[in-house]
């Protein structure tokens, strides 16, 4: 059973090593110097929605997880044997004590995919999986989870790594079906992806 058939029963599937290693480690450094300066552009939208986690270090379509979509949507179409229109990226540096409460994502994740780009922590003693429709699906980095955002309700436990300093640096990359009902919310509403501005996303 290939991923397409996979993610058809099941509403999600697993691709793994989903980017190379240069550019996994290029996008963590990226994030965590990002994080260490606090940098947020004028007119960066920091919550889309009303799922948060506030005291992670995050941020709604910024630009290098944007060009990430030029890679990751043929490998989320392949996978899922639809045709589809970007949305918009998120990112986040998780730190000990943060969690992601159970939820279902808004419109515009109708078809929603994560990936773990790296993390500190060794992870023979120690993961922290995704839930997604009740299975903990445990990502290495590079790996990227495809999932039905609308319908499956996924979540994180608090995340408790054995180090005080641990992090792990995870982004979204949510996507519509071009020919489905959500298709109006292409780029979020935005003008085209990279735009960061849409004050319109974060009111629905």
């Amino acid at each position: 059973m290939d991923n397409k058939d996979i993610f058809n029963k099941d509403g999600y599937c697993i691709v793994k090593s989903a980017i190379s290693n240069e550019l996994r480690d290029f996008v963590t450094q990226y994030a965590l110097f990002d994080e260490m300066q606090d940098f947020f552009p004028e007119g960066t939208i920091l919550t889309p929605d009303a799922i948060g986690v506030p005291a992670a270090h995050s941020k709604y379509c910024d630009p290098a997880m944007e060009s990430m979509f030029l890679i990751l949507q043929s490998v989320v179409e392949k996978n899922t044997g639809l045709t589809l229109y970007p949305t918009y990226s998120y990112f986040r540096v998780y730190r000990k004590g943060d969690s992601l409460k159970k939820h279902t994502d808004r419109k515009a994740c109708e078809i929603s995919s994560t990936i773990c780009f790296n993390y500190s922590y060794d992870d023979n003693t120690y993961n922290w999986p995704i839930f997604i429709d009740n299975n903990p699906v445990t990502l290495s980095p590079g790996d990227l989870a495809i999932y039905k955002g609308c319908d499956l309700y996924h979540w994180r436990e608090e995340f408790t790594p054995p180090d005080e300093d641990d992090w792990q640096v995870q982004a979204f990359f949510h996507f519509v079906d071009a020919n489905g009902p959500y298709a109006e919310w292409k780029y979020d509403k935005r003008n085209s992806i990279g735009d960061v501005e849409n004050p319109l996303a974060v009111k629905q």
